[in-house]
């Protein structure tokens, strides 16, 4: 299915029709904001069976477009009654009334509010089975509303609308004067055009905000990843003085070691000679003494 059925379009006006929603036919966001409004908004109406699925703006969209095609199909219809046209009459669905009171659509008196009344569509509001069908689908969404599938040709109440403007553009209706409608059109549409370029500059905004928060991001990661870099080199270079540290000292102990065993083997030689000379002293006492009794020896055998 491809177009709005009648089941979400009442679905929609149930949910516009609650306290404080609408004020003048304004939505009013009071509580929330547009976009969250219609976040959940279109939850609800793409939850209907046998629905279309639309996205946030797109229902945003298809509610301003419905209320300007119902709007202008009751100038049409409230125009021909005061001028007693003989144009095919279109007529309004009871959804279609049923809105036009919603945003207090402005009537002259009670015979026009009859006259809309009575070019209601008599036609009985199918069962919830029945609304899965193409048939029940309102002359405003022969547009094309940027799903790709809606008609782009101009509808009939649109080319009746152009006729009558165009036969009755100096003369006051009893409704109201078209010049004003025309003007009140071209003012809602600015101030729709308003509330799109709002929220494209809010996108925007959003989106840059976005951008500047990632670049933020990627500019702190990369001071953290060059802090790390930096330090994991500083540690590196740490632990390579440390090793040079340690074969510095491991050399230096290699050469106090071999400065120990040539002391070693200077006291032992020292210790050597020692031995020698002392050993030297004694032959040579020894001999002495030797000398010593033998010359006594001698004087002794001579005196005898």
């Amino acid at each position: 299915m491809s177009r709005v059925n009648q089941a979400q379009m009442k679905k929609l006006l149930d949910l516009l029709s609650e306290d404080g929603v609408l004020v003048d036919g304004r939505v009013m966001y009071t509580n929330t904001n547009k976009q969250n409004f219609w976040k959940r908004i279109a939850m609800q109406l793409n939850a209907v069976e046998g629905g279309v699925y639309k996205n946030t703006w797109k229902w945003c969209k298809m509610w301003a477009d419905w209320k300007n095609k119902t709007k202008k199909k009751a100038n049409i219809l409230l125009s021909r009654k005061s001028y007693g046209m003989e144009q095919p009459t279109p007529t309004l669905t009871t959804l279609e009334l049923r809105l036009l009171k919603m945003i207090n659509y402005p009537i002259a008196d009670k015979d026009d509010a009859l006259a809309l009344e009575m070019v209601v569509s008599k036609e009985e509001v199918p069962e919830p089975d029945e609304m899965r069908s193409d048939e029940f689908q309102t002359e405003f969404l022969n547009n094309d509303y940027g799903d790709g599938d809606m008609l782009k040709e101009k509808t009939t109440s649109e080319e009746d609308e152009e006729k009558v403007l165009d036969c009755y553009d100096t003369v006051e209706s009893k409704f109201c004067d078209v010049d004003d409608i025309i003007q009140d059109e071209k003012l809602e549409e600015e101030v729709q055009d308003e509330e799109s370029s709002d929220y494209t500059q809010k996108v925007n905004l959003r989106v840059s905000e976005k951008v500047f928060k990632k670049r933020k991001v990627s500019l702190e990661e990369y001071k953290v990843r060059t802090t790390l870099k930096i330090e994991k080199e500083r540690v590196q270079q740490k632990s390579e003085e440390l090793r040079l540290r340690a074969i510095e000292l491991k050399l230096k102990g290699e050469e106090l070691r071999l400065k120990e065993i040539e002391m070693n083997k200077i006291n032992y030689l020292t210790g050597i000679e020692e031995e020698k000379l002392k050993c030297f002293r004694d032959i040579s006492s020894s001999l002495k003494e030797l000398s010593e009794r033998t010359r006594n020896g001698l004087r002794y055998h001579n005196g005898l």
